[in-house]
């Protein structure tokens, strides 16, 4: 999907979630996300600028590690996205 045309706040970034593989105990219980995730990661698709108060190192293309409950799930054109401040980075390469 073309999202070039579209911006975020300064301080905001968007991330396409990582895909996970679903697990399955020995026995064929199927382990839930929820079960086992501490952290959540995803690509940088949007970076906004940043501000004087606090700089944008993050950009388009990055890896980033944040926490589940920090991003906001959008919907941009049947896609599922996350919506995160910059403030909520715990890791990125």
């Amino acid at each position: 999907m073309e999202l070039k045309d579209k911006n975020v706040l300064p301080t905001k970034l968007l991330i396409e979630k990582t895909k996970r593989v679903k697990k399955t105990t020995p026995s064929g219980l199927i382990i839930p996300d929820t079960a086992e995730e501490v952290t959540s990661q995803g690509t940088v698709i949007i970076a906004g600028k940043g501000a004087e108060a606090l700089p944008m190192d993050v950009r388009v293309g990055d890896f980033v590690m944040f926490p589940p409950r920090a991003a906001i799930r959008v919907k941009i054109e049947d896609d599922d996205y996350w919506l995160l401040g910059i403030q909520d980075i715990l890791l990125y390469w």
